[in-house]
């Protein structure tokens, strides 16, 4: 593509929660100067493209989107499973997802659902509803081992706060040569089951896909033992009903959920109910900085199509 094509910008009608459609085609024009359109729904989406429209930013992937005109797709979350990266190889079409513009407020939800299963604030509350006094004695984190699995840049955020919190980070990495963050132990994906036997606590910030497609199941429960899990990554990365088994009948102490198998959460689920359990609905992610981040990284990577700058969280 030269400097000079004309660009275009498609915001998916369905977008993140925090961030109304509007209001990210509007950041996105400002600091774009390019024309944005944001259709009422997916078939808007197809017929845009199709008219010649070369930019996507989305949430979610149909393949009806993969236009001649399409050059580059935008992911407005971390994940990137769901979209034909073999394709979009084949066509030249980039994709880019949205990695770092979540990391400081995901980071803090951990610590939120962390603080709030070792401390006992969950089931402070639940005795609130039932206007019941129980001081308990809780737990400190304080000296703990705090395995992570998946430090990019969400596990990285988690482990920069970690160690002002007095805990041991150790973690996994698809390349553990590459690391250069602060856990002070780094090891293989393969190596999940040695990682949650030295944790006290079990933090997953993984993507989804057939790689770590319930990873997290029995033996990885059995082997984490009397300590807690905190999911932000992919609910399928856990085997929920091993989870509910090491949760009930097992040494787990408790988990903090923020993504499941199915969402939302089925009423039906036994994770509702379970007092060891902080069920939070995939809202790890929203901030009111949202918007603008996600249009300052478009603007970067506008630069970046016409050739001006390398390209921000391009995934091959």
């Amino acid at each position: 593509m030269s400097p000079t094509d004309a660009l275009s910008v498609v915001v998916h009608p369905t977008t993140v929660a925090s961030a109304a459609v509007p209001a990210v085609a509007e950041a996105i024009r400002r600091r774009t100067g390019l024309p944005v359109s944001c259709p009422v729904d997916e078939a808007g989406v197809v017929a845009a493209l199709a008219d010649g429209a070369s930019i996507l930013v989305t949430y979610r992937w149909r393949d009806a989107y993969l236009q001649p005109s399409l050059r580059w797709v935008q992911g407005q979350g971390v994940g990137y499973e769901q979209y034909p990266l073999d394709q979009f190889r084949d066509r030249g079409v980039v994709f880019t997802n949205a990695a770092g513009i979540q990391s400081t407020v995901i980071a803090e939800h951990v610590f939120a659902l962390l603080l709030g299963l070792t401390r006992g604030i969950g089931h402070s509350v639940r005795c609130a509803t039932e206007r019941r006094w129980d001081g308990r004695t809780d737990f400190e984190i304080g000296g703990m081992t705090l395995g992570i699995l998946g430090l990019g840049s969400v596990g990285e955020a988690v482990a920069r706060r970690a160690t002002g919190w007095d805990l041991t980070v150790i973690g996994t990495k698809r390349d553990p040569g590459t690391y250069q963050g602060c856990a002070s132990e780094v090891l293989a994906p393969q190596r999940c089951i040695e990682v949650c036997e030295r944790a006290d606590i079990l933090v997953a910030c993984l993507p989804g896909g057939p790689q770590t497609h319930q990873l997290l199941s029995t033996r990885a429960f059995a082997a984490l033992g009397a300590g807690w899990l905190v999911n932000v990554g992919r609910g399928s990365v856990v085997d929920e009903r091993a989870l509910i088994d090491a949760l009930t009948v097992g040494s787990l102490r408790g988990a903090g959920l923020d993504v499941f198998e199915t969402e939302p959460l089925p009423a039906a689920s036994p994770l509702w109910d379970l007092p060891n359990v902080i069920v939070t609905p995939h809202k790890a992610g929203q901030t009111p900085h949202y918007i603008e981040r996600l249009a300052s990284l478009v603007a970067a990577n506008v630069d970046a199509l016409r050739g001006h700058l390398p390209w921000t969280n391009r995934v091959s």
